[in-house]
């Protein structure tokens, strides 16, 4: 689906958003009750709005226009500038509802709206009437201070889709229990689509602490040995919710593996080591939540939206000739 050139947001309302998503979206020191909350929108679009004309709030009409509003939620606890940022991040995030092609921000002033994004919306209301968080702000500012700084991930022999060849490779690692990693998968479905073998995207398991997150961790990293991890993959986040360990088997057989070598290369050390190795790199690159990508090494913190990505992907192909 062709979607309409979204608004170029400063750095510092980039910063916001990455803000706002991590703390929407799974956390590192969240507990499972919290992760377990994140919406499990389908991405297969992105938001598609058009684009204010420059100097205005997305969503606003210039100086003097009247405040968009939200109905049904209550923004007393925002003050006029919390309330234009709040319209400037929700504008930056796609509506979480199955099937939506809008901004969060377009989704929100309708009347009907699905539970996924008034949760992700009304977070984003809390956060910011909180001061949006000192220590999400410092962690914000800890990468942009790292923006530049290149980390060099261990590829070999992970998943990736697309062209191991290609100049630029994109590194997203991911809980498949986290609700923003099954939206993330969607978007980076629709940049391979659009960009083909000119990226490499690679997976790395990066599980937040649930037993179901290591597992799902482990099934797609057993079904790889069989040449089926983006079929597990691509299953385990269209069943998010309903996954569970009596599944796999089921799982298994449909993508057609070998299941008893499946069931050993479940239980392996050395599936267990990668799915290790795998977070501990992300950690040791300031991985905090998921998901978090890296362009040819260097964190991105640009909008999850298969126009921004795929733009900057082609930035990063342009600076390297």
């Amino acid at each position: 689906m062709k979607q309409n050139e979204r608004f170029k947001k400063s750095a510092l309302v980039l910063a916001m958003v990455a803000m706002v998503v991590a703390l929407l979206g799974c956390d590192s020191g969240a507990d499972e009750a919290a992760t377990a909350e994140a919406p499990e929108a389908s991405a297969e679009g992105a938001a598609a709005d058009e684009a204010p004309a420059q100097g205005e709030a997305p969503g606003q009409g210039g100086a003097g226009a009247p405040a968009v509003e939200y109905p049904g939620v209550d923004l007393s606890k925002l003050g006029a500038a919390e309330r234009a940022r709040l319209t400037e991040m929700a504008e930056g995030e796609l509506c979480p509802c199955p099937d939506s092609t809008e901004s969060l921000n377009a989704c929100m002033q309708k009347e009907e709206r699905c539970e996924e994004a008034e949760t992700a919306f009304t977070t984003m209301v809390t956060a910011l009437a909180e001061g949006a968080g000192e220590e999400a702000q410092q962690r914000v500012a800890e990468q942009q201070n790292n923006e530049d700084r290149v980390h060099n991930f261990v590829l070999e022999g992970v998943p990736v889709k697309g062209s191991a060849e290609a100049d630029v490779k994109i590194v997203e690692f991911a809980d498949f229990q986290c609700g923003y990693c099954r939206m993330a998968a969607g978007v980076l479905s629709a940049v391979h689509e659009q960009l083909g073998d000119d990226v490499g995207i690679y997976f790395k398991q990066f599980p937040l602490g649930s037993p179901l997150s290591d597992l799902a961790a482990r099934a797609t990293n057993a079904a790889h040995k069989q040449d089926r991890f983006w079929q597990m993959h691509d299953l385990i986040f269209a069943n998010q919710q309903q996954f569970n360990p009596q599944r796999l088997e089921a799982y298994a057989r449909q993508l057609g593996l070998n299941y008893e070598r499946f069931q050993e290369d479940l239980k392996s050390q050395e599936i267990g080591a990668l799915v290790a190795r795998d977070r501990q790199e992300g950690m040791a690159a300031g991985v905090q939540g998921t998901p978090s990508l890296f362009i040819n090494g260097k964190r991105y913190t640009g909008q999850l939206t298969p126009e921004a990505i795929v733009a900057a992907v082609k930035a990063e192909a342009a600076a390297a000739e």
